[in-house]
């Protein structure tokens, strides 16, 4: 168990999530994958090629790669919320498509374990049909290619 004082924990969480932001800019999921327990899981809602439920380092790194190539990410438009073991981030991503750049807020949920591993992460786009159009048309385009 954690004995630090909230605050400390609170700053710690969000200052890695920071850091996994800039691990995602520049495709180092090595550092992203170091702040996840072995079996995390991540949820992406929606009709999209990548909606679904990813379990594991293995799967949710690919997940992971797979959004890398359809939307950036940037330290810009950031608030945390913290309640108990779980910390919610919006922030704003700019998703591309062949014939889209669409810019949207991004809210991710993230729930830790009581060693300050990420144990569970929801994305979702503010806009996820426009979100799941974006992400299909891609595929189509790189299919089509």
């Amino acid at each position: 168990m954690d004995t630090r004082p909230m605050t400390g924990i609170l700053g710690e969480r969000e200052a890695t999530f920071l850091e996994n932001m800039d691990a995602f800019m520049r495709r180092d999921f090595a550092t992203i994958e170091r702040s996840m327990r072995s079996d995390v899981v991540l949820e992406l809602p929606g009709a999209s090629w990548l909606a679904g439920r990813y379990v594991g380092y293995e799967e949710v790194s690919r997940s992971i790669v797979s959004l890398r190539r359809v939307f950036d990410s940037e330290k810009k438009q950031l608030s945390f919320l913290h309640e108990g073991d779980q910390m919610i981030v919006r922030h704003d991503i700019v998703v591309h498509g062949p014939m889209h750049e669409v810019e949207m807020a991004l809210r991710v949920s993230v729930r830790y374990d009581p060693t300050g591993k990420m144990e569970a992460i929801t994305v979702e786009p503010d806009d996820l049909a426009l979100f799941d159009h974006v992400l299909n048309t891609a595929l189509r385009n790189s299919e089509a290619s």
